[in-house]
């Protein structure tokens, strides 16, 4: 039963941390056009937001002082590094460089943008051409790929329960 209420709150607190991954990123288009500052941005952001989620409402990993809290927090940072240099590599491949080629691979120049979702004001500035649309696409895809890795860093290294340090105890009832 842990284990599902672990995904259970896992999958919340993943789930607005990909909102607010998105919201930075795509609000932050505004200050500048260059995706890798925003892809930057946002990372940060859900990164420092994740790590308490996971700590406390997650893997329930409390009751540890000050020192080996930061020493988590350096590990979590470290784990999620691979994740960034991930994020940013399709960004800048799939985005930056190639994006004509993957607007031409799945025919998103083909696409009616007047019509359906797109048209709504909400969602057309950020999914209201080919060329957002296939940001929105890959930033959905790396973001699939980051929740993934994430979880298995923070359950294997980061928050693992069966970890001592310096004989401390970690909780994680």
């Amino acid at each position: 039963m842990i284990r599902r209420r672990e995904l259970l709150w896992y999958s919340v607190f993943g789930t607005t941390a990909t909102f607010i991954y998105f919201f930075i990123r795509f609000m932050s288009k505004g200050w500048t056009d260059n995706v890798l500052v925003t892809v930057a941005l946002a990372q940060t952001v859900a990164i420092v937001f994740s790590f308490f989620a996971n700590k406390f409402f997650v893997f329930k990993n409390t009751g540890l002082g000050f020192y080996r809290s930061l020493k988590q927090f350096v590990e979590f940072i470290a784990g999620r590094f691979f994740v960034i240099m991930l994020d940013l590599g399709i960004a800048y491949f799939f985005v930056e460089k190639y994006n004509r080629i993957m607007i031409s691979l799945f025919h998103l120049q083909k696409v009616n943008y007047q019509q359906f979702v797109f048209s709504h004001p909400l969602i057309g500035p950020y999914m209201g051409n080919a060329y957002l649309l296939n940001e929105f696409i890959f930033t959905v895809l790396s973001q699939v790929l980051a929740t993934i890795i994430n979880y298995v860093v923070s359950k294997r290294i980061v928050f693992n329960a069966k970890k001592s340090y310096e004989g401390e105890l970690v909780s994680s009832s």
